[in-house]
């Protein structure tokens, strides 16, 4: 019985260990970051990918996603159909507030792609204006568990 009793406790130690660690891998982390690539060149085809947004509207409350854990990757495109330049903002949820990871913009009748990285797990918000406060165009976003 005293067997059973060390290797329960070394089993135990050995659980604790093990989540403290992978506690910590989480929280070592680089934050997601965000950078402009050029849409002309092919599109990778990632292992695993799926639609997080589909070609829904850009509105002036913005958009939002949730990026599932394992999937560090997303591209976002912004397609513009404004006759000005859209500002876009690009932010995600740190401990209840938002951290701006990309600025830029997107001009008259065009469109941007924007990689993110780092990015499972997190909550992200995309946010836009213009001069004259109204926004018209699109957004798609594809989360991915290799680069793209």
């Amino acid at each position: 019985m005293k067997s059973f009793k060390r290797s329960f406790f070394v089993f135990a130690v050995v659980v604790a260990l093990m989540s403290l660690s992978s506690v910590s891998a989480f929280a070592d982390s680089p934050p997601p970051s965000a950078t402009v690539v050029d849409s002309t060149l092919p599109e990778i085809i990632p292992f695993t990918d799926f639609l997080v947004i589909d070609n829904a509207n850009l509105n002036n409350g913005g958009n939002s996603w949730s990026q599932s854990s394992g999937y560090d990757y997303a591209r976002v495109f912004i397609s513009n159909s404004q006759s000005q330049t859209l500002n876009v903002y690009i932010s995600y949820d740190l401990n209840g507030s938002k951290k701006n990871i990309y600025t830029g913009t997107v001009s008259a009748k065009s469109n941007v792609t924007i990689n993110v990285t780092n990015a499972s797990g997190h909550v992200f918000y995309v946010d836009y204006n213009t001069a004259d406060g109204t926004v018209s165009g699109k957004i798609s976003v594809r989360a991915s568990d290799v680069p793209l």
